[in-house]
């Protein structure tokens, strides 16, 4: 649903999972691997800390091209 050219932005968040949410597992090699797999390139990947200082979480962030 991207038109060629077109990108996408997405964060990952990685840690525990908050009572009363539900949240899958998933990393951002992986989701490159599946973005590739549908004709989407890396154009940024990076990883930080939570901004709001929450103890075990980090997130992933992806910028994909098609």
């Amino acid at each position: 649903m991207l038109v060629p050219g077109g990108r996408v932005v997405l964060s990952l968040r990685h840690g525990p999972i908050p009572a009363g949410r539900r949240m899958f597992e998933v990393s951002a090699s992986e989701t490159i691997e599946s973005a590739a797999g549908h004709g989407l390139t890396v154009v940024h990947s990076s990883e930080l800390e939570d901004p709001h200082g929450r103890a075990g979480v980090r997130w992933s962030y992806l910028g994909l091209q098609r």
